[in-house]
This record gives C-alpha cells, structure tokens and sequence, in this order.
C-alpha cells in the first residue's frame, strides 16, 4: 500500500495538470481493492479518459448492454413455454427436447472461461469487439432457430441452439466488464450493475408472457422475436460500443496469445465441462446407449481426470510458483487468494445460483403440479419473484455506490432467508395465490438487494485487466447453479413418478395425479429447506463483504470544471 500512496502523491501534480478532479486522488487513497502502484497508474489514466469520451457515451453502452442481458435471459424463460408446440411441429421427443433447452446453457457454461481470457489477454480493443459480435451472433443464431425443419426431428434445431448459445456466451462473458470499464471512472459501477440485473429479471418476468404470445401466431416467432431487437443491438453495438485506448499501455498481439496459450488448461476444462454436463443429463433423462450404467461411468471417470488435469495445470505447472506473466495459465487461480471474489462469485455465483434455481424450478413444479397451471400461467404466478427483484436492484446498486456493500448484502440474502423458511411452513396445494405472490415478491427483493452490490464489488475488487475473467467466471459458476438445481429438483421433487408422467408435468402442466401429490410436496419442501440452508450460508458469508463505499463524485456540466470534492465518511472493514 506503501508504493501507492507514493505514487499518489507524486501523480497529485499530474491530476492537476490534466484538470482532472482532485477526488481522484482521494479516490486513489482510500480504495483497498486496488492496492499496487501500476493500478493507481491505470485509475489516473481512466479518469483523463472520462475527458475524453462525451458522458452520454456510457449510458448508450448501458443500454446496449441491457438490451443483450434482456434477450438472453428471455430466450430460456419464453421457450419453456413453447415445449409442446416445438415438439407436435418438429417432431421432437422428449430427451430431444430436453437437449433443446439444455444445449443453450452448454454452450454459455463451456465457452465463457476462454472468452473471459481472451478479455483480458491485452489485445487492443477486445472487450467491446467480443461484445458487439456476440450480439451478431445471437441474433443469427435465433433467425436459423426459427427456420428449424420438422424432419430433422429437432436435431438441426440443437445445432442453432448452439449458435446461439455462443452469441450469449460472447454478450454475457463481457457484459458486465463492458460496462465496469466505463462506469468505474464515474463510481457508478453499481448503478450499472443493478440496472443490468433488472434486465434479467426482467427477461424472466416477460419471458412466459411473451413466449405465450407468439406461440399463439407459431412456435417460429419465439426466435424471430428476437431478431429486430437484436439487429438494433448490433447496429449500437458496432457504432458506440469501443474500449477505451489507453496511450500508455502496451497491447498484446493475437501471435503472441497464440504461441504462449495454454492449451492443455483449455481442453481440459471445456472438456470436463461438457463430459459433466452430458453424464447429468443423460442421467436424468435417458437415452439409449449413452444412458447406460456404463457409459455413465466412463464418462464420470473422463470427466474426474481431465478436472484434475486441469487443476494441476493452473495450480502448479502454469500458476502458483512457476507463475509467469508471459505463459499465463489459461485460468487466473490468483483471483481465487481473493475473498471477496470468492464471497460474490464463487459463492454468491454457484450457491446463490443453485438457491435462486431451485426457488425458481421448485415453483414451476408447485404452480403445474398441485396447482393444476399450464407452463403460461405458471410462469406469470413467477412474476412476483422477478418483480421483486427488478424493484430493488437498481436501488441497491445506487447505494452501494454511497453507503457500501456489506449491509446492503446481508440484509438481502437475510430477507430471502426468513421467506424461504416460511415457504415450506405455510404453502400447500390450495393455499391462496395471493398469500405465495407476497412471499416469492418479497424473496425477490431480497435478491435483488443482494444481487447489484454483489456484481458491483466483484468487478471493484479485482484489477481492471482481470475485469473479462471475473465476469465469465460468475456466469459459468451460475450456469453450473442451474444444473445442480435442476438435478436437485428432479431427483426429490419428482423421484417417484414415472417417466411419462413427469413429461407431462414439465412439458404440459395441468396438474398431478392424486397418488403422487403426497411425495411431491413432501420433496417440494425438502427442497425449500435444501434452499434456505443454502441462502443462509450465503447471508452469514456476506458479513465478511467491506463496508467501506467507492467515493461518489457528481457528474460534471459540460464546460464547467470539476472544482468540488465530495465528502465520505469511510467505515473499516
């Protein structure tokens, strides 16, 4: 801490030379997260930038981003809804089906670890160049999803999920470093964050609507549905969406990347991945050969070494020791030596994810099952949670700009905590829509007053080179949530039905027959207590977050000088 403080002083005259606010060094001071003199060069460098890029620039990159974050989220939640219409109209089966919503989530889950290193390996300009192609992908993705033959039987269909899933990947690998790189000079990162995080919630509240709705017209336009909004966002994206170039920073070239990647940390964890993903699956949902006892067990094993293989590889062959900055490894495991990183994306990432899945999977199940509601109406009895999410996300993120992170986090994951032991207690197949709305809105809040802070300090805490890493990583550690919640919920909700009628319990909804309704609710409520446990651990952990805010500075007029500093009380941690 010593270099910086020294560093600060010496820059003092260069923030004055280049008329930038004097908050910056205050700034520069009382930051702990960013501790080395090279990131007090780089936070100097960034506030000379914010002269040279019109204000209204970042808010355009926002709504660019919020824009991706939207569609992508609405994609999963409008396409459960057109299950059974996908399946009369291209001759689909069940496991196909399956494979349809799960392929999507594959490909994110697989592919965001390399897109992450390839944002932060120093390539000029390649955050926003991610960014903006993913947007393009996406949306062609989604144009071949919609032209989809019946008699491929869905499997040409699988391979423009995979498109897609890969334009995701490249908006949601990128998004939220994206927008950090450009709010951070303005300490509004979690202003950002929480209007990005509306955004999904707000795919998930619209998704079943709309889903609805064009599969009324036909199943076509729950793709082509994305297409017009997608080529605006391309369009933005090309034309305003560009990263900052710093003129001091040396950029790395694609020859470089290339002779010192590490290919070996790259096999092995997309590898790992998918072989994880394929076992799930096909153990909830056989299929053939691939389904057998045996299969499944060499694929397991498969999986078991080439995870180790990975380990070994970042842990001690590329990192730890033999570290070096020109061969780095294709993870970055120093991001793991830091607790707060593990607090809001290891842990708040998959823990949180697997609790918010479960939560959302759990009710899917309740409102279709005994609630006797088909996939349209169980999706608008969620609206509540997703509502209550959006109506504090912003909020919380604008004040973790000003009063900090840790209550705002702790009283959240609280709140969602006390709900979610109610849950269990007092829900049962005729309790009043009214009285489970009110619980899952206020569980939503919860949420959302834990969700903005959260990303907000995951994109403070780290470097702003490591900035892509981080962001990748918190969706692959989400998207894994989902996978073990939806083995969760199959394997104890749903574990004494058979086959054909758990199809239509999820693909069709209406109901459930009245010999299976004690062991589900008996499962529904071992996975509420499943979920309070873990949001719980969530809550107690997020204590340890700082207190301390990032200094608040006011958005100057233009032609006015930045004259006046604000003052902050700063709390220790």
């Amino acid at each position: 801490m010593a270099d910086k403080q020294e560093y600060v002083a010496e820059a003092e005259v260069g923030i004055a030379e280049s008329n930038v606010s004097d908050t910056i060094a205050e700034n520069l001071r009382y930051e702990a997260e960013h501790e080395t003199k090279e990131q007090a060069a780089l936070d100097i460098e960034m506030a000379k930038a914010r002269k040279m890029e019109p204000p209204s620039r970042r808010w355009i990159v926002l709504a660019t981003a919020t824009l991706g974050a939207l569609f992508v989220s609405l994609q999963g939640s409008a396409l459960i809804v057109a299950l059974p219409d996908l399946m009369k109209h291209l001759n689909i089966n069940f496991t196909t089906i399956i494979w349809v919503l799960l392929t999507y989530t594959l490909a994110i889950t697989a592919t965001v670890p390399f897109l992450g290193y390839v944002g932060d390996a120093g390539l000029k300009g390649i955050r926003c160049r991610m960014f903006n192609i993913g947007f393009l992908v996406f949306t062609v993705g989604s144009l071949l999803c919609g032209i989809s033959q019946k008699k491929y039987s869905g499997y040409d269909l699988l391979a423009y999920r995979v498109i897609q899933g890969l334009g995701g990947a490249l908006l949601f690998a990128n998004c939220f470093a994206v927008v950090a790189d450009k709010f951070y000079p303005y300490n509004q990162v979690g202003l950002a964050s929480g209007i990005i995080n509306i955004a999904f919630a707000a795919g998930t509240i619209l998704g079943p609507v709309i889903g609805g709705a064009t599969v009324n017209a036909s199943w076509k336009w729950v793709f082509f549905f994305n297409v017009p909004f997608g080529a605006v966002g391309t369009i933005a994206g090309f034309w305003f969406c560009h990263d900052t170039i710093y003129s001091h920073v040396q950029y790395a070239s694609f020859s470089k990347i290339v002779k010192s990647f590490d290919y070996t940390g790259f096999v092995s964890l997309t590898t790992s991945i998918s072989l994880l993903f394929v076992v799930v699956v096909s153990a909830l949902f056989p299929n053939g050969k691939v389904s057998e006892t045996g299969s499944l067990v060499g694929m397991g094993v498969a999986f078991g070494v080439l995870f180790i293989v990975f380990i070994v590889q970042q842990a001690f062959v590329r990192g730890g020791k033999r570290f070096n900055a020109l061969t780095p490894s294709f993870m970055d495991f120093r991001l793991f030596t830091n607790s707060v990183f593990n607090n809001t994306v290891v842990l708040g990432g998959l823990a949180g994810g697997v609790a918010r899945t479960n939560l959302t999977f759990s009710f899917i199940f309740f409102f279709q099952g005994p609630y006797s509601k088909d996939p349209l109406m169980a999706g608008i009895l969620l609206i509540p949670f997703g509502l209550g999410i959006m109506l504090a996300g912003m909020p919380s993120g604008k004040l973790a700009d000003t009063i900090g992170f840790r209550y705002l986090c702790f009283a959240g994951l609280a709140l969602a905590s006390v709900t979610t032991l109610i849950m269990p207690l007092v829900i049962h197949p005729d309790t009043n829509t009214w009285a489970i709305s009110a619980l899952l809105l206020v569980n939503g809040l919860g949420w959302g007053l834990y969700s903005s802070p959260s990303a907000s300090i995951s994109m403070l805490c780290i470097l702003p080179q490591q900035r892509a890493s981080s962001s990748s990583l918190r969706i692959m550690f989400t998207m894994l949530s989902q996978m073990i919640a939806i083995v969760i919920c199959f394997k104890i909700i749903i574990a004494g039905m058979p086959p054909a009628a758990v199809e239509e319990l999820f693909i069709y909804g209406g109901g459930i027959d009245v010999q299976y309704l004690d062991s589900f609710m008996h499962g529904w409520r071992i996975v509420c207590w499943i979920t309070f446990a873990i949001t719980l651990v969530c809550c107690v952990c997020a204590w340890a977050l700082p207190v301390r805010p990032v200094i608040a500075m006011p958005e100057e007029e233009p032609g006015k000088e930045n004259a006046s500093e604000i003052s902050s009380t700063v709390e220790p941690k």
